[in-house]
C-alpha cells in the first residue's frame, strides 16, 4: 500500500513563462521528500508540444506533472480579465482552482517565477483552518512608500496585512463555501484595478480571513535587514530582480543550480546576456510608470476604498444579487478528477 502523502501543487503558465516554470518544479521536485506524493497539477489555455515535454522530464518517482487546459471553461469570461505589461489571462486561474478539484481541502498555488530551495511539503502542513488563504505579506509594500501608501489609500488594506499572490495555501472548502470565484467575477465587472490587478482582487476578497506564513517562504530577491537568511525556503524573483535579466542578482546562485537541471539552462543565459541598454531602460520606465499609476490611484476620490459600499441603496443590492445569481450559472466550471499512478 502506497502510504505518501499526496501534495497537491498548481502552477499557471503560458509558452513564454515555460522556461521559469521548469526551474521552479526542478527546484521543488529536488527538494522533494520520498515521504511524500508531490501531484503538480500546471493550468494553461494552450502550450507547445515541445514544451510539453521538457517539463515532463522534471517527473521523479515520487511526483506526477499533469496539463489541464481550461480553455473552454473560462472562455466565457476571459474577456473581462484586466492585463497589463507582463500579465497574462493565465495568472487568473489561481481564483478558479477550489471549483476546479473539488476532491481536495486544500491546494497550494506557486507562481512559475520562484525557485523553491525547501520542501515545499512544510508549506502545504501549514495549519489553515477557518482561514481562506495561507500567504506572505507583499515584502515589496512593506520596502517601497508609494506601494505601501497605494494598498492603503486606494484598496483599504493596511500595508503590513497586504499579501503576496504568488504563493497561496488555499482552503479550497472554505473558497468553494464563501463563493470566492464567484465573488471574484462579480468585482472584476464591477471595479478595474490597474496596479497590482489579480493580487488587489483576491486582498480585498479575502481581508480578515488570511493565515500568515513566514516571509522565508516568499522571499524578493533583494536584501531586507530584518530578514535572515537561514529561514530562507522559497525565491519568488519579482519586478525587476530577476536572474534572466540581470546579473548579481541576490540568491541567483540558487536558480542557476536548478536552471542546470533543465532543458532551458543555455536560453535562460541567453536572455540575460542578451539584453541591450534599451531593455534596461524600459525597465526602469515600467517601474517609473508602476509608481506614476500607484500614486494617482491613491489618491483618486473614485478609487475602490473611496466609493466601496457607498452605493448600498435596496435596488443596487437587488441587482447585485441578480448579478451573482449570473455568475454562478456562468460559473459552471469542469471539476477535475485525479487517480493515483
Amino acid at each position: 500500500m502506497n502510504k505518501q502523502k499526496e501534495i497537491p501543487i498548481c502552477f499557471a503558465t503560458d509558452d513564454n513563462y515555460v522556461p521559469f516554470l521548469s526551474v521552479a518544479i526542478a527546484s521543488l521536485l529536488d527538494n522533494s521528500s520520498v515521504e511524500n506524493y508531490y501531484r503538480i497539477f500546471i493550468l494553461i489555455t494552450q502550450l507547445k508540444a515541445e514544451n510539453i515535454n521538457k517539463i515532463k522530464k522534471l517527473e521523479k518517482p515520487n511526483s506526477s506533472i499533469e496539463f489541464i487546459s481550461l480553455a473552454k471553461e473560462l472562455d466565457k469570461i476571459q474577456d473581462m480579465f484586466h492585463l497589463r505589461d507582463y500579465y497574462s489571462k493565465e495568472t487568473y486561474y489561481r481564483i478558479f482552482i477550489p471549483n476546479l478539484f473539488p476532491q481536495y481541502k486544500k491546494i497550494l498555488y506557486l507562481d512559475c517565477d520562484i525557485t523553491v530551495i525547501g520542501d515545499i511539503s512544510e508549506l502545504y502542513n501549514t495549519h489553515i483552518h477557518g482561514f481562506y488563504v495561507g500567504a506572505a505579506q507583499e515584502e515589496v509594500m512593506q520596502t517601497y512608500e508609494v506601494f505601501g501608501n497605494y494598498v492603503e489609500k486606494a484598496v483599504g488594506i493596511d500595508r503590513k496585512n497586504y499579501f503576496n499572490a504568488g504563493i497561496l495555501l488555499i482552503n479550497c472548502r472554505r473558497w468553494r463555501n464563501k463563493f470566492i470565484a464567484e465573488k471574484f467575477v462579480d468585482l472584476l465587472k464591477r471595479y478595474k484595478f490597474r496596479v497590482v490587478q489579480d493580487e488587489d482582487y483576491l486582498n480585498v476578497l479575502c481581508k480578515g480571513h488570511v493565515r500568515s506564513i513566514s516571509l522565508g517562504w516568499n522571499k524578493t530577491a533583494y536584501k531586507n535587514d530584518a530578514f535572515d537568511d537561514k529561514d530562507l525556503r522559497l525565491i519568488h524573483w519579482k519586478i525587476n530582480w530577476r536572474p534572466w535579466k540581470y546579473k548579481n542578482v541576490l540568491y541567483e546562485e540558487y536558480f542557476w543550480k536548478y536552471a542546470k537541471m533543465t532543458d532551458f539552462y543555455d536560453q535562460l543565459i541567453q536572455m540575460r546576456d542578451s539584453r541591450t541598454q534599451e531593455d534596461f531602460e524600459k525597465d526602469e520606465l515600467l517601474m517609473k510608470n508602476l509608481e506614476k499609476m500607484a500614486e494617482e490611484d491613491a489618491n483618486d476620490p473614485n478609487n475602490y476604498h473611496n466609493t466601496q459600499g457607498k452605493t448600498g441603496s435596496v435596488w443596487w443590492l437587488f441587482d447585485k444579487l441578480m448579478n451573482f445569481i449570473r455568475i454562478r450559472k456562468l460559473l459552471h466550471i469542469k471539476a477535475y478528477k485525479t487517480k493515483r499512478k
